[in-house]
């Protein structure tokens, strides 16, 4: 018994395996793709909201130039 404690407690202060290290940089990985994604969509979303105020503002433009003649 207490050569299976001294094992449990000695698990605690090993190296991680190869395997272990492997399956801690997948997640990450995972994790910074996931973010990687939400900034993809926010920039698409301001790429968007700056063409729209462009084209709404060069209409306003042009309509306004229209008027004033």
């Amino acid at each position: 018994m207490f050569f299976h404690m001294i094992s449990y407690l000695k698990s605690f202060f090993a190296p991680p395996s190869a395997e272990m290290l492997a399956i801690a940089e997948l997640e990450e990985s995972k994790r910074r793709l996931l973010e990687a994604y939400s900034y993809t969509e926010e920039a698409e979303c301001r790429v968007r909201c700056y063409s729209d105020r462009i084209d709404r503002l060069t209409q306003y433009l042009h309509t306004s130039t229209k008027s004033s003649k």
